[in-house]
């Protein structure tokens, strides 16, 4: 156990003083930090205008079209014709927009109206354009039925559906949050390929370089083998608080510089009341404060960061050990190729079937894949962001899920020893399976 010790501690501290460790755990919070920054300061200057040219054929819309700054509306003369209309906007250009209404627009909910454009629209542009005339289609008909304009407004409704737990209140809109659970399934997926194979290429520059020999002499290959997996699964966890660290304290300066207004204490403190009332907000910057006080209030950090952290370990341990296997038992890179297949299979399925596990988190496969140790530290990462609990993932299929976790690890670790043993001093031929299981078997 003392030379596994001295494995770790010799790939650990030999990867954290390179430079490209130094680099990347510099420079990988900086761009993602700097693509939030680059995001927010989008989102803030994005007022763009549009000047629109309006033709009613029927003549029955002005005044009923919603005018505002963003979205001007300026409608075309009375004695000029669609045609000479176009005309007139290709030559004006201040004009960005040339919304057409056909005089049957009203006659039937099948007629489409036209919006022609030199540079095309924005998709809040186009949704706004077909709410404002739906609504003005609505107000024409009621004033046509005698319904007063008021009594109208006070009767049409916009409602939001929170889906709540009957055991648990605190638990709603449980689906919303597994979004938050698939980035750190996409975190774990990126760290376990590139720290996997990280191992699989260490351990076969090791051989091509025949230190291995060297160090084989001294050191059992089992112990070599758990030191180096160990070793540079400590990097990984090393570089992603790094970037934790860096990424959360920059993120949230960030915001609070820019929207000062909605992280003040005063604001923290009425909380509750927000997310409460969430259903009220309508415009497009209290959307964004309600997504912030999601983000920030109703996800579970302390479970989600430490389920990732054994989630990471547990798939990094079988992937990692694997890996190990596959370098000992080939001598260049390029033919780890047929090995890797069958390895990266499991974390891509799982990686594609998270959609599924978010529409149906209750269905036998989200169960199933949450259990399966070689597709459970992504699937379960979503679902425990769901909530853990009534109403969510119950803490026995976590433990479950971890218990197998551990047995396939150590099942893995058992066979990749044995591969890695007699792989690791076997050099010229490239093996095949049947060459593998053979090793295996003796």
């Amino acid at each position: 156990m003392n030379n596994i010790g001295l494995i770790i501690k010799r790939e650990y501290s030999t990867r954290v003083k390179k430079k490209s460790f130094i680099i990347m755990s510099i420079l990988g919070p900086l761009l993602i930090v700097g693509f939030l920054a680059f995001t927010v300061y989008l989102t803030k200057n994005n007022n763009s205008s549009y000047e629109i040219l309006v033709v009613d054929e029927a003549q029955l819309f002005e005044g009923k079209l919603r005018n505002n700054e963003k979205y001007h509306l300026e409608w075309s003369p009375i004695d000029k014709s669609y045609e000479q209309v176009q005309e007139i906007f290709k030559s004006n250009e201040k004009l960005n927009l040339l919304l057409y209404l056909p005089s049957n627009l009203i006659q039937t909910n099948s007629m489409t109206a036209k919006c022609l454009y030199k540079t095309i629209p924005s998709t809040s542009a186009q949704k706004h354009l077909t709410s404002i005339i739906n609504e003005a289609i609505e107000l024409y008909r009621i004033e046509k039925i005698g319904i007063e304009e008021e009594k109208y407004r006070s009767i049409k409704t916009r409602v939001n559906l929170d889906v709540i737990d009957i055991e648990n209140a605190e638990n709603k809109n449980i689906q919303r949050k597994a979004y938050v659970g698939y980035i750190f399934a996409f975190i774990i997926y990126i760290f376990i390929f590139m720290y996997a194979i990280q191992v699989m290429k260490g351990v076969i520059e090791e051989k091509t370089n025949r230190i291995v020999e060297v160090i084989i002499s001294s050191v059992k290959s089992f112990h070599l083998m758990m030191g180096k997996i160990i070793g540079i699964g400590l990097v990984g966890l090393t570089q992603f608080l790094i970037w934790i660290t860096v990424i959360s304290t920059l993120s949230f300066a960030i915001l609070f510089a820019n929207f000062p207004e909605k992280y003040s204490i005063e604001n923290q403190i009425q909380t509750d009341n927000i997310i409460e009332n969430s259903n009220l907000l309508t415009n497009n910057n209290e959307k964004i404060d309600e997504i912030t006080q999601f983000v920030l209030y109703q996800i579970d950090w302390g479970n989600m960061f430490l389920f990732f952290a054994i989630y990471f370990i547990g798939g990094y341990l079988i992937y990692g050990s694997l890996m190990a296997a596959i370098g000992s038992a080939v001598n260049e890179e390029t033919d780890t190729q047929q090995f890797m297949i069958p390895l990266t299979i499991p974390l891509i399925f799982s990686l594609s079937m998270i959609p599924q596990v978010i529409d149906n988190p209750s269905s036998n496969i989200a169960f199933w894949l949450s259990e399966i140790p070689f597709t459970s530290p992504l699937i379960m990462m979503v679902r425990i962001a769901m909530g853990i609990g009534e109403g969510g993932v119950e803490l026995w299929e976590i433990f479950l899920s971890i218990f197998l976790l551990i047995i396939t690890f150590i099942i893995c670790t058992y066979i990749s020893g044995k591969i890695y043993k007699t792989g690791i001093l076997l050099y010229g031929k490239k093996p095949s399976y049947r060459d593998i299981y053979k090793w295996i078997k003796t």
